[in-house]
């Protein structure tokens, strides 16, 4: 086999990108069975507390048909390219870059449509041809279910593991199983579980009131061998702040009930 000048330069991004990963002290791919269930919330929420608390923190989008991490930042932006044509992840406020999709596309509404192999394609290239700066925390949002992106992230991230984001409702766990059986299928561990909406804060009275069967989720990580990280409610109040202040929960509702376990949660990674 001929080795060619381009094979050279691939080899050397990826060592910089293993050495750059290695330094990383976690990375955690949000993922879920089924979408609507919370995942990207959970995601960018747990970003942005663990910046505001200090850490250096980066958030990989690799859900390149539902791109939703910019929306949910309020972030509106373009990629650019350095020098060496290395792409630069972009700031969204102190200690936290993004990079995805939304923000290589010229119209945010354009559908993005890729097939398998030029999917993985894309999550390597997000991993070895971006200049990313050290980071302590790796999040990767992941689009629903168990296809190629996801897949393609844990051959291209080492040391990834999962967090995987659940409603008690019965179909949102029987894909979340799915889910868990794909990990085990890659070899990849799984953190924790989170049990999103599985309450409802009543926006006059705070109270919460249980929406789906009690113990669903937490019975559903024990069958996983893994800890239930956290009971997130849906906090009606928290999340009109969110969009009227065009911030995530952490920053727009800070003493809200739903920002406080958020903030719980991201203390425990």
């Amino acid at each position: 086999m001929i080795t060619t000048l381009a094979d050279i330069e691939k080899g050397l991004r990826r060592q910089e990108a293993d050495r750059r990963l290695s330094r990383v002290r976690r990375k955690l791919l949000v993922m879920s069975g089924k979408g609507g269930v919370g995942k990207t919330t959970v995601c960018v929420n747990l970003a942005v507390a663990k910046a505001r608390a200090g850490a250096r923190v980066g958030i990989l989008d690799v859900d390149f048909h539902g791109p939703d991490v910019a929306g949910a930042l309020f972030l509106e932006a373009r990629v650019e390219a350095d020098g060496a044509g290395m792409l630069l992840p972009v700031p969204a406020g102190e200690n936290l870059w993004v990079l995805t999709v939304q923000h290589l596309l010229e119209d945010p509404d354009e559908a993005v449509l890729w097939r398998g192999p030029r999917k993985m394609r894309a999550v390597e290239r997000f991993v070895t041809e971006a200049a990313w700066p050290e980071l302590d925390f790796l999040f990767v949002d992941s689009p629903p279910g168990t296809g190629d992106e996801s897949l393609a992230a844990f051959r291209q991230v080492p040391g990834l593991e999962a967090i995987l984001v659940t409603t008690g409702h019965s179909l949102s766990l029987a894909d979340a199983a799915k889910a868990a059986s794909f990990l085990r299928a890659a070899r990849a561990p799984l953190a924790g579980v989170v049990d999103c909406m599985g309450t409802l804060v009543c926006p006059r009275c705070g109270e919460e009131t249980a929406l789906y069967p009690a113990g669903a989720a937490e019975a559903f990580a024990a069958r996983s061998g893994a800890p239930l990280l956290a009971r997130l409610p849906w906090d009606l109040e928290a999340q009109r702040l969110s969009e009227a202040r065009g911030k995530p929960v952490v920053e727009a509702a800070p003493d809200s009930l739903l920002a406080g376990r958020l903030r719980e949660l991201a203390d425990r990674l």
